[in-house]
């Protein structure tokens, strides 16, 4: 049994560094690429409702639940959270890949201003993309193992510290970055945006 189970940790560390380096490589041939313009990209955010998120973590939200239904309504509504938070964390990925393509792109502007806020986006746009890849993991394990009273993924505290403490304030962050960024170079476009995300 112990040998299987290393074999298993084996295999997901390997394949989360093939991951990784994938998304390094990825990242550097952004970083080649002709820049996009905001304005091209505006149509292809999706918006993100992190009511979604914070439900999922809110402890007296999920006691309301296990106090209400039964194990298999419950069960039920465990699947259903989870999708609907794992739709919500695959937006925040989207919309922070579009924005970091953005900030490369500011990354060659001749403003000193411009380029350290296209910066600090796109570093503000690696964090939203690591938690909601790890949360993505975690989300879909517990989908898979939720039979299993202590994977309920709706009750684990790592879903909660996850969420609750990395992903909503890295993307709340992110935003702010997007807001500065568009503020200064791309007015217009401000209001828009700050809808989009």
């Amino acid at each position: 049994m112990s040998n299987t189970m290393l074999a298993i940790w084996i295999g997901l560390s390997a394949g989360i560094l093939l991951l990784f380096l994938y998304a390094a490589f990825l990242n550097l041939r952004r970083r080649q690429s002709q820049g996009v313009e905001l304005s091209d990209l505006m149509n292809s955010f999706l918006p993100v409702n992190v009511e979604v998120l914070s439900e999922l973590i809110n402890p007296a939200h999920q006691r309301h639940l296990q106090e209400t239904y039964g194990h298999e309504e419950l069960q039920r509504i465990y699947r259903q959270q989870i999708g609907l938070a794992i739709e919500c964390l695959r937006r925040m990925s989207h919309n922070a890949a579009l924005l970091q393509q953005v900030g490369y792109t500011q990354l060659r502007s001749g403003n000193q201003l411009i380029t350290a806020v296209a910066q600090e986006m796109v570093d503000a746009g690696v964090h939203v993309r690591l938690y909601t890849f790890i949360g993505l993991i975690v989300l879909h394990t517990r989908n898979i193992l939720q039979w299993m009273p202590p994977f309920s993924a709706a009750t684990c505290s790592d879903v909660h510290s996850l969420v609750g403490t990395s992903l909503l304030p890295a993307y709340a962050q992110l935003k702010d970055k997007a807001d500065n960024l568009t503020c200064l170079k791309f007015t217009s476009l401000q209001e828009s945006l700050a809808q989009n995300l």
